[in-house]
């Protein structure tokens, strides 16, 4: 078995085995070779010497993605090289993932420290894209990811935890709070762009939308993010969407201002057939996954980034 840089002719294995490592975790992600070349392949900042495969007598057993620092030192990700994924064929073993970790070990692109797993992903490309989602790090279901990292020397960070929120029976709370905002508010939504050039790149198969709580007068006084799917790409399930509250996570809290418009902004995206919207929310914000939970968001996955720090020569 040898390691080498991607290659074009590689996408169809690249999307069986993306598909056969994930069904193993979980129900089977529906990702097609058109949608995998949309999320990864077809970025402007794509580089594919740091796409690796792992190849036997001509079969392809595995690969992994991953890419050094893009950002200023100072940005959570500013020293780290982050692992974007890791998969395995079905029948590949654990010593493959090892020979894949040691190639990004040593690769002359990657830093001290390494990250393997994404959450609340919008730089990397792969936001949305089955079983990703907005991104909680490497599942606790994928226990082959969590046995040969553990093996490699990684340690697990923080847990992450994914809540979703039915839409077609969606019925937002009702509270004097509720009651006002709703006589005295309105919600609009409105396209935009983001202003950094890399999360626009990273972003490009997602419509993302700005919900606002209006007052009559026309003041906001709540906005939050949400991201759609955009039908020319089709990365992301166009039944999903998936809300961004970066910002709300910051904080700690939702105000009660976002917390109704959360609640109205879900109430209405049955009319544009959407089933689920996800969020990813840091398992210790205790306060926030409570609020959540009282919009009736449940938590249906848990994960977790792993870390390992390299010694230095």
């Amino acid at each position: 078995m040898y390691i080498r840089t991607f290659q074009n002719a590689d996408l169809p294995d690249l999307v069986r085995i993306w598909v056969e490592h994930w069904s193993s975790a979980g129900p089977p992600p529906y990702v097609s070779q058109a949608k995998f070349e949309q999320a990864v392949l077809a970025r402007t900042f794509f580089d594919p010497e740091t796409l690796l495969v792992a190849e036997s007598e001509g079969t392809i057993k595995g690969w992994c993605h991953f890419a050094p620092p893009h950002c200023e030192p100072s940005h959570e990700d500013g020293t780290s090289t982050i692992v974007h994924a890791l998969c395995l064929a079905s029948s590949s073993d654990e010593a493959v993932a090892m020979r894949l970790l040691a190639a990004i070990e040593t690769a002359p692109q990657t830093t001290s420290h390494i990250r393997v797993g994404l959450v609340r992903d919008e730089q990397r490309g792969y936001a949305g894209l089955e079983p990703i989602g907005f991104g909680i790090g490497i599942p606790h279901s994928d226990y082959r990811s969590n046995s040969f990292l553990q093996q490699g020397g990684y340690a697990p960070g923080k847990a992450h935890l994914r809540m979703t929120a039915n839409v077609s029976q969606y019925r937002p709370p009702v509270n004097r709070s509720a009651l006002q905002f709703r006589r005295n508010t309105r919600v609009t939504c409105t396209a935009t762009l983001p202003n950094e050039t890399r999360v626009a790149a990273s972003l490009g198969h997602v419509d993302i939308e700005s919900a606002e709580l209006q007052e009559r007068g026309g003041s906001t006084v709540a906005s939050v993010s949400i991201w759609f799917s955009d039908p020319e790409a089709e990365v992301m399930s166009p039944s999903t969407a998936i809300l961004d509250l970066k910002r709300q996570h910051t904080q700690g809290s939702l105000q009660p201002a976002e917390a109704y418009l959360i609640g109205a902004l879900i109430h209405s995206l049955n009319q544009r057939s959407i089933q689920i919207v996800e969020t990813s929310v840091d398992r210790d914000q205790l306060e926030l996954i409570e609020q959540l939970q009282t919009l009736q968001f449940k938590v249906v996955d848990e994960g977790s980034c792993w870390e390992k720090t390299l010694a230095t020569q």
